[in-house]
């Protein structure tokens, strides 16, 4: 997992993916939640939070929220917008694969780069996250969509302006490698690889965390054709989707 702090570094340094305002997709992504599981206020833990847009998002609809991230800068954004717009959300920079949480949540959620690693890494974390929930809570997991990256982006370029972004699927790890390099210097590459997941093989992942499968949320698609974002699609079109997890019943 060599890889994770300098494609994410690079992201930021290049555009800021992580470093811009609350828009309406953090806000939209936060209404997901709560239909997911239910409007109720919360004690939520966001992993992975970027500059904090979605935790902020969170806040907003009157949730008790922590945050973790990783990169400092990031972090900081966090910091920096959660006091502009008045909002308090808990802040920690740290890496979630080895941080030790000593309080538990009502709901756990995870967006967009679910699937750093191997298997065994994907249930070592799953086992973090099962820990750090309360017995009636909740997990929503964003995961990497197998057939949709090993079929219609296979292979895509796209050009960002600054940089181009290329998608490949890697058939034997079954994972998403997603490549970005500057126009001013195509030499330097950064990656990222995100392990894929069908429905039935997420549900075999599941096995021996305390973990169990209670409901999926078909996420977007991208029309190439168009180059436009569909924000609804069904599951057998859709690039990602949302698992709800529970702890298994005893």
């Amino acid at each position: 997992m060599d890889w994770v702090k300098t494609f994410y570094e690079a992201q930021n340094e290049w555009f800021g993916v992580y470093l811009g305002p609350v828009e309406e997709s953090h806000r939209e992504r936060a209404l997901l939640l709560n239909k997911m599981t239910d409007s109720s206020a919360k004690k939520v833990l966001e992993l992975g939070a970027g500059g904090g847009q979605t935790a902020i998002a969170l806040a907003e609809l009157g949730h008790e929220v922590s945050m973790i991230e990783l990169l400092e800068e990031s972090v900081w954004h966090a910091q920096k917008l959660s006091h502009q717009m008045k909002v308090e959300i808990a802040i920690q920079q740290g890496d979630f694969y080895t941080f030790a949480y000593k309080e538990q949540f009502d709901l756990i959620c995870y967006f967009d780069s679910f699937g750093i690693g191997t298997d065994e890494d994907q249930r070592n974390l799953l086992r973090r996250m099962a820990a750090w929930l309360k017995p009636n809570g909740s997990i929503i997991i964003e995961v990497g969509a197998t057939w949709y990256w090993a079929g219609i982006a296979n292979g895509r370029t796209m050009d960002l302006g600054a940089c181009f972004r290329q998608y490949n699927f890697d058939v034997l790890e079954a994972r998403l490698v997603d490549s970005w390099w500057r126009k001013d210097d195509p030499n330097t590459v950064v990656r990222q690889f995100l392990r894929c997941y069908t429905p039935v093989d997420f549900q075999l992942l599941l096995e021996g965390t305390g973990l169990q499968l209670m409901d999926i949320q078909a996420g977007g698609r991208v029309d190439y054709e168009q180059m436009e974002f569909i924000k609804e699609a069904n599951l057998e079109e859709a690039m990602t989707y949302y698992v709800k997890l529970s702890k298994e019943d005893i």
